[in-house]
């Protein structure tokens, strides 16, 4: 009965809004659900990009409301992607049964913000963020967005098709023409409403400002939002002061953060108002300008140039930065005082019609109408620019897909080295799956410890088929599992490969194999993953990608491989213990074959995690990757910049997370470095300190 209130009161739609906690009597009356403790929450919120929390719930109530309601359209924005595992789910056949189109309302991507913030766009938080943003736009039904301006932004950024995108001005909402006094256009403010951030240009801005207030000293420049320019060194308070001059500062008021009430009584007062952005979309600050009665000075790098006619409803700059800033005001100063008002007048007749309510509801209203009738397409097919994050979403060039019709079901190999006594657990795994294996082969490397040796033979008088090698070769030893199912005349459709610490959930063979059967162009199916150890957490992490997949394996180390691709990449290769899978999967991808992240978590395997090697490679680490790397030279070519970014920004990263441990830990860090050194320091101290060492470390 609620929802139904609720449906009544949004006019016929059903909205999922994230709040913060301490917003919840904001939203009294309304259904509010708050975040589960589950492990996958917990891991949600502690990845890198903490919103997922709220795409993730979101999708689970979305999918509840449209096996109940009868909703026809899904809609959401591209930041931060709230709708991406709606979208991977619905791929993978995890979904509803009903599946009304999606669309994606194009606002700012995360990646551009960060860029024109001056922040670094390969820091984790932005480059998941840009991920999700990237797959859920690629696999869209219809995208939508403000501007000339945003589109053709995207279409390049994206490598969409020219007209993709549906062009639907925001509306003007109930903002209402200000009657000024004449005083106010001869001497009113020059007003910038917005964040004082990078991204809006207000750097540019007080730069111009502060060189033409030298020539016009009367001038009086307000700002109305939250200053958000401190830096690491810096507060943002400080930063203003030292960017305007003190024998000028009496001409510059910063009024902070006001509610939204109180803008007219601000707009009120001025006679100019300005968005200097570096980058916008279709930015509401300009709207509610024009709307007041003001002409507006503007840039050229956004939605307002769309809106802004210059020499009739305001001014546009004909040069980036603060010298275009600074020659547009020199030109709104030398207007008159009535050719302002008359140009105020002519902003708000101009943005009303470009903006106008009903003619934006109609356009909303057939715009859904015809996606509503056309239904669902894009939204059922991985996007393209998987496994290649930089493929054009336009080309439509066919992706791999198997040549073999008649596989199915998954072969297990699961390698076995001096760690019998997980083999119990991970064998008992494999018989609580929900869809059995086709084939289970275990493959001794060559153990020497008594406890692997008899977990070896009971599992053997069990009547599980066990393999013995003796060169103690993890990559043999893998060789000789898929060798032994294929030459047993099994057709399997993929392969799984585990080692013995390895536990899989009960619903993992039906997940992979159901990907592989209901996506043809997937050759590696990864999953979510649980550590157990000395590091008990959640790994979350997109869809594998390339130039991501360069820097660090992130698919799951018991991923599936389809059978098809994994001869195709002529099995494992002879590298260092532990990389054979993250080259092997690299080979995949770089086939062609795409890969996936089943959105839960599948399985768990024991982690040994050092606070002291954390992120820390070593040389043996360093030549290991250079060889899996030097296997595919021109696509290393082809993202070589994107790699150098990622590294360093990857270094930066381990750099500042280590510092943050040893500060957490350093009585225990410094113990484990006695005790890792101890032999050699004990012969190079004095005695009395050998003993103090002894005693502390023992």
């Amino acid at each position: 009965m609620l929802r139904k209130k609720i449906e009544e009161k949004c006019q016929g739609r059903l909205i999922i809004h994230r709040i913060s906690v301490d917003a919840r009597e904001v939203f009294s009356g309304r259904n509010v659900i708050s975040a589960s403790s589950s492990p996958v929450v917990k891991g949600l919120l502690q990845s890198g990009l903490p919103s997922q929390c709220f795409s993730w719930q979101a999708c689970l109530f979305a999918e509840n409301l449209i096996e109940q309601e009868g909703i026809d359209i899904i809609e959401a924005q591209d930041y931060e992607a709230p709708l991406y595992y709606f979208q991977l789910r619905r791929v993978l056949g995890m979904g509803p049964k009903r599946c009304p189109p999606c669309i994606i309302h194009l606002h700012s991507p995360t990646e551009t913000i960060a860029r024109y913030n001056d922040w670094d766009t390969n820091d984790l938080y932005f480059r998941t963020a840009k991920r999700l943003e990237d797959y859920s736009i690629g696999t869209a039904d219809a995208l939508f967005c403000p501007s000339r301006f945003l589109s053709h932004y995207a279409e390049a950024y994206y490598g969409l098709a020219h007209g993709t995108i549906r062009i639907i001005p925001l509306p003007l909402g109930d903002n209402p023409t200000l009657e000024r006094e004449k005083d106010t256009w001869d001497h009113g403010t020059i007003c910038y409403v917005g964040r004082l951030q990078r991204l809006k240009g207000v750097i540019e801005w007080i730069d111009a400002a502060v060189n033409i207030a030298l020539e016009y000293p009367t001038v009086r420049f307000e700002f109305i939002g939250t200053n958000l320019l401190s830096t690491d060194g810096m507060s943002g308070a400080e930063f203003l002061d030292r960017r305007i001059p003190e024998k000028l500062r009496m001409g510059f008021s910063f009024r902070g953060e006001q509610k939204r009430s109180s803008l007219l009584q601000f707009l009120g007062k001025a006679r100019i108002a300005v968005v200097p952005s570096r980058w916008e979309n279709f930015p509401n600050t300009c709207v509610e300008a024009m709307c007041s009665g003001l002409p507006v000075l503007t840039t050229r790098q956004g939605g307002q140039a769309e809106m802004v006619e210059d020499g009739r409803t305001g001014w546009l700059t004909n040069k980036p930065g603060s010298e275009g800033l600074a020659d547009a005001l020199t030109r709104a100063l030398k207007t008159s005082p009535a050719k302002i008002a008359e140009m105020g007048a002519e902003a708000s007749v101009a943005i009303r019609k470009l903006c106008d309510n009903r003619k934006i509801v109609e356009s909303h209203l057939d715009f859904r109408s015809q996606i509503v009738h056309q239904g669902p397409s894009r939204s059922f097919y991985l996007p393209v620019n998987l496994p290649w994050i930089k493929r054009p979403l336009s080309d439509n060039s066919a992706h791999r897909t198997p040549q073999n019709k008649a596989q199915q079901g998954l072969a297990i190999v699961v390698n076995c080295f001096n760690n019998g006594q997980f083999l119990g657990e991970c064998l008992q795994s494999l018989k609580q799956q929900t869809r059995k294996p086709l084939s289970i082969v275990i493959v001794d490397e060559g153990s020497t410890e008594e406890q692997t040796f008899m977990a070896l033979n009971q599992s053997l008088r069990e009547g599980w088929q066990v393999l013995y090698k003796s060169n103690r070769a993890v990559v043999s030893a893998k060789n000789a599992g898929i060798e032994a199912v294929l030459k047993s005349g099994l057709n399997p459709l993929g392969f799984a490969f585990l080692s013995a610490e390895v536990r899989l959930h009960a619903g993992y063979v039906d997940a992979c194999e159901s990907v592989l059967q209901r996506c043809p162009n997937v050759g590696l199916v990864s999953c979510w993953t649980q550590h157990y150890g000395a590091n008990d957490k959640i790994r979350i992490k997109p869809c594998p990608a390339f130039p991501y997949q360069w820097l660090a394996n992130e698919a799951a180390p018991f991923s599936v491989i389809r059978t098809e691709a994994l001869r195709e990449a002529g099995n494992f290769r002879p590298v260092s213990r532990g990389y054979e899978d993250w080259d092997l999967f690299n080979a995949v991808m770089a086939a062609g074959w795409i890969a996936v992240t089943i959105p839960a978590i599948m399985g768990s395997y024991k982690v040994e995690e050092d606070l002291m090697q954390r992120e820390m490679p070593d040389y043996s680490y360093r030549k290991v990757h250079q060889d899996l790397l030097e296997r595919f030279p021109e696509m290393i070519v082809r993202d070589a910049r994107d790699i150098v970014l990622l590294a360093a920004s990857n270094m930066a990263q381990s750099l500042c997370e280590m510092k943050q441990v040893m500060l957490r830990n350093r009585h225990g860090i410094v113990l484990r470095a006695l005790r890792k050194g101890k032999k050699k320091v004990l012969r190079r101290v004095p005695v009395w300190l050998t003993h103090a060492i002894s005693r502390v470390t023992r």
